[in-house]
């Protein structure tokens, strides 16, 4: 049932108040000119269309509202605490807070969200929390946080079954206190991203699918407060981390109030990580195993060279041509992560030894590869069987590997 607008006076403690219009079943209340509007837990479905556009506090918890956008939100530029905790909520329009401009705090936390959009958050660029735990989130996009950037101190995505999170974004988040994204399926985190936010005091990376973090200003920071903070709060037990020597930088901190356990290698699992000595977090340097040995290509066809490496952690793969440069992927070459290098449509040029290079923390491996073109003949006054000949000689050649 929809109100009828009416003149309400309220008495609340020592103020009096005016309310031009009360959503039906809700409570309102002016204290000190700030109007605010409960309707918590009230069975609605969606969002009154009758709030009052002065509201500054508006309460909408524990309800069955099932999405968000339109004209929920309009004119409402003086809000600055709205609640939308444990409804249904499992989509959010794009421009659905438009208006909101002097918002604050956003709770959306307990419904079933699987996606921020890129416009889902738009305009609220005074916002400083934002608490989605405990939705369904699978995907957060890049430019979802571009317009609070600079104003946000908490941001809360745990509970959810995120795999990747858009660190570009949280890197230049400069005002970000409190950083939850515990509960996840996250197994990666950028490398640097933690290295300018400077006032960011607690990061709670529990039970997620790490195997190892990344060394960062931030985490050697836990040992030496920042300006800003006395205490940096690091938390990232629960995950699967392997006890390698990239995690040695780790284990060097000071830390006497935590359980992290190794999962990997198989002599560390399950043994506590702060117990075990640092002469036992060691790695493994690549080992090439088989590789492509020679390999002959009539000049204009594909040449695919391999490269196989072992190691702890496990090796990067990279490949340098025969005038000493990297081979980078481009049109006519490709380089694959299992060390495979295709050079598409091969020139005269790409004729030469070549070079595997196996790479980890513990050292590198090389091994030679020689690709030989085999050159087109040049067209007029060359004899009809000159390329029957080199298609015999290609024929006598074959790629051979190691066992």
């Amino acid at each position: 049932m929809e109100s009828i607008p009416i003149i309400i006076l309220l008495h609340s403690g020592e103020t009096w108040g005016v309310v031009s219009a009360c959503p039906f079943h809700c409570v309102c209340r002016n204290l000190s000119e700030s109007l605010s509007t409960l309707c918590a837990d009230k069975g609605l479905l969606f969002v009154p269309p009758h709030v009052d556009r002065r509201t500054v506090e508006l309460r909408l918890a524990d309800n069955f509202i099932t999405e968000v956008g339109g004209n929920d939100f309009v004119n409402m530029t003086g809000l600055v605490d709205l609640t939308l905790s444990r409804n249904t909520i499992h989509q959010i329009r794009p421009m659905a807070f438009a208006d909101l401009e002097s918002l604050r705090s956003l709770h959306l936390d307990g419904n079933r969200l699987t996606t921020l959009g890129p416009k889902d958050l738009a305009g609220l660029t005074n916002l400083q929390h934002l608490i989605v735990n405990n939705n369904q989130l699978v995907k957060v996009s890049v430019e979802a946080f571009d317009d609070f950037l600079l104003t946000l101190e908490d941001l809360d995505m745990s509970y959810n079954n995120l795999r990747r999170v858009p660190w570009e974004s949280i890197q230049n988040m400069a005002s970000l206190h409190t950083l939850n994204l515990d509960h996840n399926l996250i197994d990666h985190i950028a490398e640097g991203v933690f290295g300018e936010l400077y006032k960011l005091a607690r990061l709670d990376m529990t039970s997620n699918r790490l195997r190892t973090l990344p060394p960062d200003p931030f985490f050697t920071g836990a040992i030496s407060p920042t300006p800003y903070n006395a205490v940096i709060s690091l938390n990232f037990g629960g995950n699967p981390l392997h006890c390698n020597c990239e995690l040695l930088w780790l284990r060097r901190l000071i830390r006497g109030d935590d359980m992290e356990t190794c999962a990997t290698p198989t002599h560390l699992a399950g043994r506590y990580f702060w117990s075990i000595p640092e002469e036992e977090f060691t790695c493994e340097p690549p080992l090439i195993t088989r590789h492509t040995h020679k390999l002959w290509v009539l000049e204009g066809q594909r040449a695919t060279l391999k490269c196989r490496a072992i190691g702890d952690p496990e090796p990067i793969i990279h490949w340098v041509s025969p005038d000493d440069r990297i081979v980078s992927n481009s049109s006519r070459t490709s380089s694959f992560s299992n060390g495979t290098l295709d050079i598409l449509v091969t020139v005269a040029r790409d004729d030469g030894a070549y070079t595997c290079i196996a790479i980890n923390a513990a050292g590198e491996a090389t091994a030679a590869v020689d690709l030989k073109i085999i050159p087109l003949p040049h067209r007029g006054g060359v004899q009809a069987g000159f390329l029957n000949d080199i298609w015999d000689i290609q024929s006598q050649y074959k790629e051979t590997t190691l066992p």
